[in-house]
């Protein structure tokens, strides 16, 4: 039976990759080796992202950068944005297709601190940290559930719709490029949030913005049972496998009966019933509006028994 998982195996990678690369740093990091620095010092030389005509860049920084913070407070946002807005985004998408994007959205804050911190006068390295992958996924969240309410409490106890929010937070960011004086790398968040738009524009083949006229808010471009959340022994639950895309299937009602000297509480297969699309659609429309966890189990035997159909067919 698929299920909504609360820590999906890409999640589950970043986080526990990054915490335990910051508590390494933490506890290692004022060692001395022979004639060199500290730990800390060699590892922001070499994992660190340094500017093109530093003398320092080497170009496997422009993936490990994202795995390096600053400090508590540093790690502690990005680590929680990760786990809140990433974990529904990679139960609809799968995890190969959630890591593709948030790398992707990666190495564009990358080049965009590096090519342009120089035009524009901006603190040019060494970068290190996971806001532009997670400023993609910010994105990715805002236009899959754009009125999806989301509170900070204490601060907020209204609910503010994701594409506001969103769009604030990349407005605030686009401000500070030009009035903030922070040790904060403003374009490599733009970046990564700009990759998200372009990738999403792309992948949608330019809909990314469309509207839809039923009760929920998120595109149809995103339905389909590719794009199903996943659970333990659901297919498409491995690292790096694609999921199968949404077509007409067919599944058997189920009824009680004693056929088979099964007693009154034994369940027979009735006559077959044909799976719509349109009815594959209005469930992942629920999924979309109130969560996986308010399905009917009628209606998660349903994306179950498609899936499955679909998956003996490769």
């Amino acid at each position: 039976m698929p299920g909504f998982s609360f820590l999906p195996p890409a999640i589950k990678f970043l986080l526990g990759s990054n915490i335990a690369i910051f508590l390494a740093e933490l506890i290692f990091g004022s060692f001395h080796f022979a004639g060199q620095g500290s730990l800390h010092e060699t590892i922001v030389e070499y994992f660190a992202l340094w500017p093109f005509d530093s003398g320092h860049f080497l170009p496997w920084q422009l993936f490990s950068y994202m795995f390096l913070h600053e400090g508590f407070t540093h790690i502690l946002f990005n680590m929680f944005a990760l786990w809140m807005f990433g974990v529904e985004v990679e139960n609809t998408w799968g995890t190969r297709k959630f890591l593709i994007y948030y790398f992707l959205c990666g190495l564009g804050g990358a080049a965009s601190h590096i090519i342009l911190s120089g035009f524009l006068g901006a603190e040019q390295g060494p970068l290190l940290g996971a806001s532009g992958a997670i400023f993609g996924v910010l994105v990715a969240f805002g236009l899959m559930f754009p009125n999806r309410l989301i509170y900070f409490f204490p601060l907020f106890f209204i609910g503010i719709p994701a594409k506001w929010f969103v769009g604030g937070y990349i407005a605030l960011e686009v401000y500070n490029i030009w009035s903030s004086s922070d040790n904060v790398s403003h374009l490599a968040h733009l970046g990564g949030a700009v990759t998200g738009i372009l990738y999403m524009l792309i992948s949608t083949g330019g809909k990314v913005f469309a509207s839809r006229r039923q009760d929920t808010a998120s595109p149809p471009f995103w339905r389909g049972m590719g794009n199903q959340p996943r659970g333990n022994g659901a297919p498409g639950n491995g690292f790096f496998r694609s999921n199968p895309k949404a077509v007409d299937a067919e599944y058997h009602d189920i009824e009680s009966g004693t056929s088979f000297g099964a007693s009154p509480s034994t369940t027979v297969v009735n006559q077959p019933k044909t799976i719509t699309q349109e009815e594959i659609d209005r469930i992942l429309d629920k999924i979309a509006a109130t969560g996986y966890q308010n399905l009917t189990d009628e209606e998660r035997d349903i994306l179950f028994e498609a899936s499955r159909r679909m998956e003996a067919k490769r």
